[in-house]
Order: structure tokens, then sequence, then C-alpha cells
């Protein structure tokens, strides 16, 4: 085929996939527009998670009849005038193809109305064909609705995700900007159903508890570092026994544009590495302010990634800030605590399925007979505790070293599947049912899932406003979850339950691994020497001793011949 010129509407359609991705990319874009028109109160509306239609309603500095026309042309904004101004770009949209690319690919209607004037007018754009404007009633600011994504570019729409999946996306995107705007009113509905009412609020804490709930607001630890004059640090970070099972609530601001970037997050997991343990994430929402010249910010069609022109002074002022939160009066890490250990019975009925205390001699006849055939046919003899992490082992072959946690979660993962073979996890009831707190996503989530919930032992009351009380609870790890708490446990199961697969077969095992991790003795946990050789013994009765759920490694052979040739001994 010869090169060719392509016609100016493929041109348009291609150019627009760069910019709107999805419907999660023209709310971000309309969001952004609205608020660099200096908006104090901002509205959405989706259905079916935007796919069909999104409505952006702000009260700004509106447009007038002549801006309604040329604001849907390719490269034009408001937003800068010559070259010079992108070396200091301050607002958020600036590239000038976000209208053009949103009614590119959609059937789009503005009406708008200037600041100070008592004339409204509206526009509608079809495939870039331009009809208006017309005389139109509103109050003063503009309204973009944008209906049938993608209706022109089936290709584009066949990699749509589901109403769900595309909502939460969304969804997503307003609350990130909604925590990066504490000044600004927000609300966010669903198919006519509020899902977000955040009034403003003159501090950042306060707006995290709109977003997230009190009881994660009152588990942030502040963040303040203005040690540079251009470089200011500000934000809230998550206590160490308030985690989360993935990086998604994980905010970073750059001169209040919401980021994402590489240094910034490497610099926050080194913060918390140590203190959180593996596969647990911290909640964070980070303000950087330095001087816009510092940041060049167009270097990506979405505006999603940043480049510092010294970024190795951003993330030493970031990690300063970050090693002062850490180490205030507020933070107690729950793995420099020391917290008794329970183990669980070798074998339990639903009559009795709580952990078993070690320490009593009453409840342990059976177990130690048990265990101690167990030990004489295993030849293995624990000698020790390294770090309050790792037991060491001695066997017949050499020495052993078996990580507590991971191999008291394979132990308490084995026990729960067994019980779910037989037809039901055994379950717990709390005299005072547990409350925790999760967003609007996660809520939605736990609420459609109850049923399968129920499979592995938990039951959940809904309390209303993203507010859930722990009612029931496998009765093998209740104990010991009490001790840890349950909102990170909620979180992550949360997390498991977004991939949107039901609670079954591999994402059945994966929810009975989450719990068993959470209940599991943590590291950093002092045990006694009887407490290790029954977890040593529990452990090697199992069909795979060597694995976590997660896949981990439970065990680290050092044979007698590697100790022989490194003492020189063959």
């Amino acid at each position: 085929m010869k090169i060719q010129r392509l016609n100016v509407v493929l041109a348009s359609k291609i150019a627009a996939g760069e910019v709107i991705e999805r419907p999660a990319s023209a709310v971000k874009e309309l969001v952004e527009n609205s608020l660099d028109a200096k908006s104090e109160s901002i509205a959405v509306e989706l259905e079916q998670g935007g796919i069909h239609c999104i409505v952006v309603r702000d009260d700004g500095e509106g447009m007038d009849d002549n801006d309604l026309l040329v604001c849907v042309e390719r490269h034009t904004t408001s937003k800068i005038a010559r070259e010079t101004d992108l070396d200091r770009i301050a607002t958020l949209g600036f590239r000038g193809e976000a209208l053009a690319s949103i009614a590119a690919v959609s059937r789009v209607r503005i009406v708008s109305r200037p600041r100070g004037t008592q004339e409204a007018h509206e526009v509608r754009v079809v495939a870039e064909a331009v009809d208006g404007p017309f005389p139109a009633a509103r109050a003063p600011g503009t309204t973009v609705e944008a209906r049938e994504l993608f209706f022109n570019l089936p290709a584009r729409a066949r990699f749509l995700g589901t109403p769900r999946t595309e909502f939460l996306r969304a969804n997503r995107a307003i609350r990130r900007l909604a925590l990066a705007r504490p000044a600004v009113s927000w609300s966010l509905t669903h198919g006519g159903k509020s899902v977000l009412e955040a009034p403003r609020v003159e501090n950042l804490l306060d707006r995290i508890g709109q977003v997230y709930g009190a009881q994660v607001a009152r588990a942030m630890v502040p963040v303040v570092d203005v040690s540079r004059e251009d470089i200011n640090v500000s934000g809230f970070i998550s206590r160490p026994d308030l985690g989360r099972g993935n990086r998604r609530d994980q905010l970073f601001c750059v001169n209040g544009r919401p980021v994402s970037d590489r240094g910034l997050s490497y610099v926050l997991a080194s913060a918390y590495h140590g203190i959180l343990r593996r596969g647990s994430y911290p909640l964070a929402v980070i303000c950087i302010d330095l001087p816009f010249a510092q940041v060049e910010v167009n270097v990506h069609p979405r505006k999603e990634e940043i480049r510092f022109a010294e970024p190795r002074r951003v993330q030493e002022a970031l990690n300063r800030a970050l090693q002062g939160a850490l180490a205030s009066r507020y933070v107690v890490s729950p793995l420099l605590g020391s917290h008794k250990a329970t183990l669980p019975p070798l074998e339990t009925t639903k009559a009795s399925i709580s952990p078993l205390d070690l320490r009593q001699k009453a409840s342990m006849t059976r177990a130690a007979h048990e265990a101690e055939k167990v030990r004489v046919s295993s030849e293995r003899r624990v000698i020790g505790q390294l770090l309050r992490t790792y037991l060491l082992v001695e066997g017949s072959d050499g020495l052993e070293i078996v990580d507590q946690h991971i191999a008291h979660e394979r132990v308490l993962f084995e026990r729960l599947r067994k019980q779910s073979r037989c037809g039901e996890v055994a379950r717990q009831q709390f005299l005072l049912p547990v409350r925790v707190e999760l967003s609007f996503e996660s809520a939605a989530l736990v609420v459609s899932s109850r049923e399968q919930l129920e499979r592995v032992g938990i039951i959940l009351e809904e309390f209303g406003g993203g507010t859930f009380l722990f009612r029931e609870y496998p009765s093998l790890l209740a104990e010991a979850q009490s001790r840890y708490g349950f909102q990170e446990v909620a979180e992550r199961i949360a997390a498991l339950l977004e991939q949107g697969e039901e609670v079954r077969d591999v994402l059945f095992d994966r929810l009975l691994g989450e719990l068993a991790c959470g209940a599991a003795i943590k590291a950093g946990t002092r045990m006694s020497l009887e407490e290790q050789q029954a977890l040593v013994d529990h452990l090697m009765q199992l069909e795979n001793p060597y694995t976590c759920p997660h896949g981990r490694r439970i065990i680290f052979t050092v044979s007698k011949e590697d100790l022989d040739r490194r003492f020189q001994r063959t």
C-alpha cells in the first residue's frame, strides 16, 4: 500500500483515542476544565458507567457564544497563548484537545453562561459536526453532556469494560480530584443514585474523612516538610496498623494536579519497608508544591505523568517528610510490639474451633500427643527463633529456616479449606459487632457479594455510609484476627472482589488465603520454644508445607553438605 494522507475525520478519531481511552478519561478531562474555570461546585452524573451518558455541571466562569464554537475545535484553549507559557503551566488542562476529542467520539451538548451576564447559549456536536449556538437557559457556569461514547468507533467500544468496571474507574478519578481540591464541593451520581456528596471543607483531613470515612481519617498521620523554601511537602499517611491490599489509595498531588510518578511511589514504599507486612500498602494523600518552572506536565497525552527538573531534590524532601511522620508520636507499629501467639488445634470440631493457646496445659494434651508422634517421625527439632520472625529447625538433612508468619498462614488456610469442603466454615458470633469503614466502591462490592462471603464464614451487616459490622467470622481465626483489627482484612477482601470473579474456585481459595494471612502470627512476634515446636509440627502434617496460599516459600534449607563444605569439613 502506498503512503497516503488520512482524511480529517479518521485522523481526529485516532487522535481522540490518545486522550479519551474510556469514560473515566472523559470525566477527568471535563472535571479538570471545570476546576480551571474556577468552579466552586462540580456535579457529575453517569449512566451505565459513563458509557451511555456523562454529564458535568459546574458554577465556573462560563463561556459566551463565540467561545462555545471555538472550544470544540482541535488545538484551542484559553490556558496558554504563547510558547513561553509552556514553562509555567498552572492549570490542569492545557493541551487544547479534550473537548474536541470527546466531540469526535460521542454526541456532545454544551450549555454555558459567563459570570456577570444574563445570556446562556448551547451548541451540539456529533462526530465534529457543530450545530448552534442557540439561546438557552442556565445559571452562570457550564454543563457538558456526552452521550454514547465511541458510538462511531466500534473497535474502541469493544474494548470497554462492563458498566460496573467503567463506573469504578470514573468514580476513582472523581475521588482523586476531590482529595486534591478540598475547597470545591463535589457530587457524583450513577444511574440516578447518589454515590458521593462532599461539600467544601477547610482542610485535607476533613476531605479524607468524606472520601474514606471517619475511621480512616482518625488513623492518618500528618506529613509536613518545609525545610526547603522552594519545595513544600504536606498531607497525610496511614499508621502501620491501617494497610491496603493495593496501591490504589496512594495519591500524589503536584501543584494541585493528581499525578503518577514512580520515583515518588518508590520513596513512599521505602519509608514503610519493615513496618508493613509484605502485600500490605499504606494509604497516602501527599501534596507537593514547587515552582511551576520546575515541573514539566506536557509529557503524557492524558496528563497523568510529569517530569521534575530536579527529581532527586523532590524525592529527598518527600523522604524527609515521611521519615519525620513515621517517627512521630502518632505512629505505633504492630510489627514492633509483642503479641501472644495462638495456634489452632490439630483437629477441631464445630463445637470447639477457637485457636489454641499453647501456654494452657489443660488444652494441650491431645495436641501435644499428636505433635509428639509427628515429631518422632519427622525428626525435626526447633532450636530457636531468629529476629522474632524465623524459626531455626534441626532436621535430619541439616538446618531448616521457617518463616513463622507464612507457616502459620498455611496451617490456618488448610484448616479453613478443610472446613469449607466439608460443607460450611464454622463461624463465631461477636457479642459486640466489629465496625469497619470502606470507600464507596469497596462498599458496593461487599454489598453485592455478601452471600458469597457467607461461604467463607463472614457475616456482614451494612450500616450505611460505607460502614459495615462484622457480625460473624470464621471461628478458627476470630480470636487471632481481633488482636490485629479487621479494617485491613476488609480492604483486602474488597480488593479481591474487585477482580470481577465470583467467590468460587480460584478466588474462593484466595479469599481463604487472605483470611488466614490476616490472622496468622506476624513477623516480630515473640514465641516460646514450645509454641515454635508446635507450629512446625502442625506445618509438617500438611500435604504442602512448603509454600503459602500466595505462593511464597515457607522453608529454606541449608543441607549438612553445604555446612560441611563452608566449614571445610569435606
